[in-house]
């Protein structure tokens, strides 16, 4: 990291941007595209664009249609009927005119396969062999821990780190793959690496075997014939276990590899129990490689010790190429940082050792570690024969890799640098589960983290089917009593009952409502949102929640906000969007949630409240009271004013932490104060994010002074350089900035509801964004030159869209797709706002506002005086 805090982004961080193909009307099977392996009911087919008429929906197997339907015009999603489907069938589907796709089906009932045990700490072999089969054969594999297939000693799949992590005292998922075309004529071995994983390896700090002290492994080969599914093979005492050569195998503590094992020689594998827990197929994608980065430098900081920098953040782990005459043991460490004297920094990973080990014998070997997971940026070699060229090594990116959905395109680099880090930090920390940090002993599914990163992430990437997942995890975790943990999978030390953070079990299936349409989610959540609410309106006294747990988490400045202000202004946004839920889904509860809602932001009024302003004032306390609708109406341009003020006299820096960060941008702009969040965004000193992108940062901080200029590297006990959370600023750069949103105001679902709101920001000149939203691709951007700016929008069809455009006062000039707007009063009916900006009615289409000098004079003017 550079650490002159004058410098600007360095050339070394080159934004990584993950390639991804754009499938145009995309088909996606409960949120994914041509699953394999679908155990939900009554599966739902989507696409990404609103039927412009009735469409037919037709669904086959064999080529033979099983299903035939029609869907209205605005239709972008069907379900199909549960009774019609089979086990272990390949289907595909197709909507007349708009998208195709196919989905298999799974199990689709309980687990009977038996399970094999494996060693404490150490990945083996497990080995296996039947005979070909006939008929179509597939493979259903599920662990406690983690696996890997190989079939006659080739890899199946692409599956990293399978079945991922789960509640184990809940469930566990099983992945299918098909066989048929890969099986060998006769005998054929079937090979399955088991390690320890989340299940009985290092976790979150706690040491090992948090859910048992030995992994487990159950398999099974399954055919479909003309008399149905049967299984012709599975893992069972007949199998032979052997040595993998791999005996150190943790994803935090790291990995051994050693070439050639120390004996080949198999003994018997041991029959485990049965856990008595649900196996079910995974709903979300699996992790995967996403790509590989080249190491750009190496140093030598002492002899025998060489450093190898990859030029920025990443996760995953190293593929070494090693040619020696001599067998040679690696020692390989991972981190974030350097010492002054060029030594790796590892104090802030604290117990994890993220320590990798190659005992190799002579020749030439390509290795590396399959059961594993590593945060870093250096890695410091010791014992590699000779002296190391960037060329030998690489780091290999681990993710679950989500569909990329979105793209925000500015004129700075700097806020360029600052997408990519986000985009960066989302696929590093999405893996398995949505997680707070890939690199110290924590690596848990942080509630808070994803629940005010979840909008900015759904921007970026498509999230349906993974955060979907999570919520049942989430769920799981929930205690009787309604209490919601701050982690899932649940880890009680952990804790219990945070405001905002336990709020996540509301806010995300929200979210996955607003953006996706799914109402799946929302069912259910549904009653565990009302044990939610229940447990914390018994917890109220006079409508007020008690101050506890975290608060405004990493907050810089003196003054906290009250965290009894934040617990009882999280009760009632809850309250309000479970009322949302409940009409959502025809629920008679809308009024009783409405009622609460009322009792709770009037105590909040009375308890927190002189008139318009806060007792006590912070940034955070009026942020969440605007951005809640906690302040009376009469009030609400008063209380934002003194916000704007509070700002002011901050000098124009943010003072808000994991519950204000969100908030604060989005309610200045929204308030009439957008030059002030502007301001904010484009401050370079601490705390800010440009802050950090002088700093060099790669991916986002967790704190605003994980590094200071002057106090240097942040107390290790709690320092990562790989965090989301403040990503969250995404949100505002698409909604506010490029001005692509849905519209607030609405409760429906599938990004049906647009606001196209640009908001140009000082030391832009251009930006534009592009949405493949579940209603089709939205975009929005503007372009500012010297006879004016130019705005430009795209609104798919069976879309509701309300254009509101930043200029003042003499804006009859402005033109529309060439055509003066005054023209076109009776297509589009335009309301002059009262800051002298239109808002406008946009139908369907591409639409291109040019708005004069005259109209956007006052950009411009606020332009020039934030440069001077």
């Amino acid at each position: 990291m550079n650490r002159n805090s004058g410098v600007q982004v360095s050339g070394a961080q080159t934004p990584y941007i993950r390639p991804a193909v754009r499938a145009s009307r995309a088909g996606l099977t409960c949120g994914l595209a041509d699953p394999v392996g679908v155990d939900e009911p009554s599966p739902r087919l989507s696409w990404d664009g609103r039927v412009a008429e009735e469409a037919a929906v037709t669904v086959s197997a064999d080529g033979r249609a099983v299903w035939r339907s029609v869907v209205p015009a605005g239709a972008y999603a069907v379900d199909v009927p549960d009774e019609l489907l089979e086990p272990l069938v390949p289907y595909t589907w197709e909507v007349e005119g708009q998208a195709s796709g196919a989905f298999t089906t799974g199990l689709r009932g309980e687990w009977d396969a038996p399970w094999l045990a494996g060693e404490p700490r150490a990945a083996v072999s497990l080995r296996g062999s039947f005979t070909r089969p006939a008929g179509r054969a597939w493979l259903a594999a599920t662990a406690l821990g983690v696996y890997r297939v190989l079939l006659n000693g080739v890899r199946l799949g692409e599956e990293e780190l399978a079945p991922g992590w789960t509640d184990y005292g809940h469930r566990t998922r099983y992945r299918l793959l098909e066989l048929t075309d890969l099986l060998a004529p006769g005998a054929n071995e079937l090979e399955l690496w088991l390690a320890p994983g989340w299940y009985a390896g290092h976790v979150a700090g706690g040491g090992p075997f948090r859910y048992g002290d030995r992994p487990a492994v159950s398999a099974q080969v399954l055919v479909r014939d003309d008399g149905g599914v049967r299984r012709v093979y599975a893992t069972d005492p007949s199998w032979t276990r052997h040595d993998l050569g791999r005996p150190r195998a943790d994803l935090i503590m790291g990995e051994t590899v050693q070439v050639p094992p120390r004996s080949s020689t198999g003994e018997t594998a041991t029959e485990a129990p049965a856990p008595p827990i649900l196996v079910q197929a995974d709903p979300a994608p699996p992790v995967r490689v996403i790509g590989t980065v080249p190491a750009v430098s190496v140093t030598e900081p002492v002899p025998g010790v060489q450093v190898a920098d990859f030029g920025r953040n990443v996760v995953g782990r190293l593929r070494l190429r090693v040619r020696t005459p001599d067998p040679v043991r690696i020692v390989v460490r991972h981190g974030e940082e350097l010492t002054a004297a060029g030594r790796l920094y590892t104090d802030n990973l604290r117990s994890a050792d993220q320590r990798d080990e190659f005992v190799l014998g002579p020749g030439s070997h390509v290795v590396e570690p399959a059961f594993t997971l590593h945060g870093f940026r250096y890695a410091e070699l010791t014992g590699w024969p000779g002296a190391l060229n960037p060329g030998d090594l690489e780091a290999v990116l681990l993710s679950s890799a989500l569909p990329v959905t979105g793209s925000l395109t500015v004129s700075d680099p700097a806020v360029r640098q600052l997408v990519a880090n986000i985009g960066a930090s989302a696929d590093g920390n999405l893996v398995s589960v949505p997680t707070d940090c890939p690199q110290r002993d924590e690596r848990t599914g942080w509630t808070a983290d994803i629940s005010v990163f979840g909008s900015t992430l759904s921007f970026l990437r498509h999230t349906q089917a993974f955060l979907s997942g999570w919520v049942t995890t989430l769920i799981d975790g929930q205690r009787a009593d309604g209490a919601v943990p701050h982690v899932a999978p649940v880890l009680p030390e952990y804790g219990y009952d945070s405001p905002v953070w336990s709020d996540a079990l509301v806010e995300v299936p929200w979210l996955l409502w607003r953006r996706y349409g799914d109402d799946r989610t929302l069912r259910r959540a549904y009653d565990p949102m009302r044990r939610w609410a229940g447990y914390c309106l018994d917890q109220a006294e006079d409508g007020l929640r008690p101050g506890r747990a975290l608060g405004d988490w990493l907050a810089p400045g003196t003054v906290e906000t009250p965290k009894s202000l934040i617990a009882t202004a999280a009760l009632a946004r809850s309250l309000r969007l479970i009322a949302h839920v409940a009409d959502v889904l025809g629920e008679p509860h809308a009024p009783e949630y409405g009622e609460a809602f009322t009792r709770v932001s009037g105590a909040f009024q009375r308890a927190f409240l002189a008139g318009p302003r806060l007792h006590t004032e912070t940034q955070t306390g009026y942020a969440v009271a605007l951005a809640w609708d906690l302040i009376p109406p009469e009030d609400r341009a008063a209380s934002a004013q003194a916000l704007a003020d509070l700002v002011r006299a901050d000098g124009h820096r943010l003072m808000t932490g994991f519950v204000g960060t969100p908030l604060l941008l989005p309610v200045l702009s929204e308030t009439g104060h957008h030059d002030l969040a502007c301001r904010i965004f484009n401050q370079e000193g601490y705390p800010s994010w440009r802050y950090q992108l002088r700093a060099g940062a790669s991916t986002m901080w967790e704190r605003w002074d994980a590094w200071h200029h002057r106090y240097g590297l942040q107390t290790p006990a709690m320092n990562s350089f790989n965090h989301y959370a403040y990503g969250c600023v995404g949100d505002w750069l698409f909604r506010h900035v490029a001005g692509l949103g849905d519209d607030p105001r609405g409760t429906g679902g599938g990004f049906g509801e647009l606001l196209l709101r640009p908001g140009p920001v000082p030391l832009l000149r251009h930006a534009h964004a592009r949405y493949d939203s579940a209603s089709g691709p939205v975009e929005s951007g503007w372009r500012a030159g010297p006879d004016g700016v130019q705005f430009t929008f795209s609104v798919p069809e069976g879309v509701s869209a309300r254009a509101v455009l930043p200029v003042r006062g003499a804006w009859d000039g402005m033109t529309v797709n060439g055509t003066f707007l005054m023209g076109l009063n009776e297509q589009l009916p335009t309301t002059r706002l009262p800051d002298g900006g239109c808002a406008l009615t946009l139908p369907p289409g591409r639409w291109s506002f040019t708005a004069p000098a005259a109209a956007t004079a006052h950009l411009l003017q606020e332009w020039d005086e934030l440069g001077r």
